[in-house]
């Protein structure tokens, strides 16, 4: 988990700043000074630029959850590598993981091949390509990739509920359904900030919960302190 918890960090810093960046802006008037032929020119900034620019933010939210997400889930997938798990000793969740992988296009011969991983304990083998949540994640989904995994779930219900807010104007972006401006013209700074802090908050109990799920070995079928 220490490589997932530094990027969180790292990105969280990027996020920050661009956020300081808008909060300049939120100005009755916000004057940029530049240079153009050798000249200190000033030219204030639209109410437009600033909606563009807060409407930005809900893409570079996502970004923030969808790879914590993905990279907290490879951080279980890469222990079981490097604890040699096979199929014996993975835990009941991870198992119909691994199984629904395998049997995805089932013919003879990934009958033969499930059945050789199994009875010659082969190491149990999952990618960032077993992660299918691209362009799909909010509060409701990580509830159930949890219950699929395994891992504990947020104690609070109402944390993270702005999540499928980032999803869908995020997607709504992503897809040309809506211009940047259209959705940045319904929300301010603070609404922003709120979503920003809402979504740290629900992604740092996340990590938290995958750290223990992975230092206490629930990816097995003894964990530790069971």
């Amino acid at each position: 988990m220490v490589n997932t918890k530094s990027d969180f960090e790292v990105r969280k810093k990027e996020i920050e700043n661009y956020f300081s960046f808008l909060e300049i802006l939120d100005k009755d008037e916000t004057v940029l000074k530049y240079v153009k032929n050798g000249k200190i020119t000033e030219e204030e900034i639209s109410k437009d630029i600033q909606r563009i620019l807060i409407a930005n933010s809900f893409l570079i939210l996502y970004n923030l959850i969808e790879s914590t997400v993905r990279n907290s889930i490879l951080a279980i997938y890469e222990k079981i590598k490097e604890d040699e798990v096979n199929y014996t000793v993975l835990s009941s969740n991870l198992k119909k993981i691994w199984l629904q992988k395998k049997t995805k296009n089932l013919n003879k011969s990934n009958l033969e091949e499930i059945i050789k991983s199994v009875v010659e304990n082969e190491i149990i083998a999952l990618t960032q390509d077993d992660i299918n949540i691209s362009g799909n994640i909010d509060a409701e989904k990580i509830r159930g990739l949890a219950k699929e995994i395994g891992f504990e779930k947020s104690n609070n219900e109402r944390n993270g509920q702005n999540l499928v807010t980032i999803k869908n104007k995020r997607n709504g972006l992503a897809h040309g359904n809506h211009t940047f401006y259209d959705v940045g013209k319904d929300y301010t700074v603070n609404d922003i900030n709120r979503y920003k802090q809402e979504t740290f908050e629900y992604l740092s109990e996340v990590i938290t919960n995958i750290e223990i799920f992975i230092t206490t070995k629930k990816y097995t079928v003894n964990p530790i302190n069971s």
